[in-house]
């Protein structure tokens, strides 16, 4: 029902940092040539994997207390507020606390694989390197000078992605377990909006019919070189909040009652314009 604040998300980026942070002194003092190999050690312990299940379960909980309030708030204008009210009090026994419980479980597992991606950097930097011709003892100085930079970067890609795509589970298992059938994509639209999910703002899908913007909003660039025009990469089909970096955020449409007279909804990959009358007509009581 709202985006994922800035300060759950420094929150948890700086929690990952101090977990790495002895790994990212070492790469920076040299200390390590196998970078991957020291992660992968290092993550394969029981109290990284004690830390990072308990930081993932903060996390949940708090996003999953945060949103109750918008859930609340909905449920006091729609004819669901007796039912929403009803099962908010024992969600963490239903749909919602397997959801959260299926995000803590996930999101810390994935952060253990992220060394994977180490890895190929590390690979991918030093055999580009080595064809211009560098020996290896500069590009260990390279890859000790860049990495603690990537590993950081990476770190706060992780805690945006995973805070935004938590957030996204919960409301879907909400919206799921009142029998919500649609939400509005609400894009934050500021300078770091994508093109695309600036222009799937206020359009309504549907949560067995996930859109993908990238080829609904194609958006590119002239290649000065190749004079050819390259496009956005799509990366598939998922919701709002279901993709990296992605800080957009559902609005489950809780009566189809408060719907807009006029809107755009999405279905089955194109972008329609309707009105309020005429979609109740079309697709019934979705909420």
């Amino acid at each position: 029902m709202k985006n994922v604040p800035l300060s759950l998300e420094k929150s948890i980026y700086l929690s990952l940092r101090k977990l790495f942070f002895g790994m990212i002194n070492d790469v920076r003092n040299g200390y390590t040539k196998d970078i991957p190999e020291m992660a992968r050690k290092f993550l394969a312990s029981d109290e990284v994997d004690r830390y990072l299940n308990n930081l993932m379960a903060r996390m949940a909980t708090r996003i999953r207390i945060d949103t109750a309030r918008s859930w609340r708030e909905a449920a006091n204008k729609g004819s669901q507020g007796p039912l929403i009210y009803e099962l908010m009090k024992h969600e963490m026994d239903g749909p919602v606390g397997q959801k959260v419980y299926e995000i803590i479980s996930e999101n810390a597992a994935y952060i253990k694989t992220v060394p994977q991606d180490w890895a190929v950097f590390v690979s991918k930097y030093a055999a580009r390197e080595a064809l211009k011709g560098k020996r290896p003892e500069e590009i260990e100085e390279d890859l000790r000078r860049i990495m603690p930079g990537h590993i950081t970067k990476n770190l706060k890609c992780i805690a945006r992605t995973e805070c935004a795509k938590a957030n996204a589970a919960i409301c879907e298992a909400r919206a799921e377990a009142v029998g919500i059938k649609c939400y509005f994509w609400r894009s934050v639209r500021d300078n770091r909006t994508r093109d695309s999910h600036w222009d799937m703002n206020g359009i309504l899908c549907f949560y067995d019919d996930p859109p993908e913007p990238e080829r609904l909003f194609p958006y590119g660039h002239l290649n000065k070189r190749t004079g050819k025009w390259v496009g956005v990469k799509p990366y598939g089909r998922y919701h709002a909040g279901n993709t990296f970096n992605c800080r957009c955020y559902q609005e489950p449409v809780v009566d189809v009652r408060f719907l807009p007279d006029v809107f755009q909804y999405h279905r089955h990959g194109e972008i329609y314009k309707t009105t309020k009358a005429a979609f109740i007509k079309q697709f019934g009581n979705v909420a």
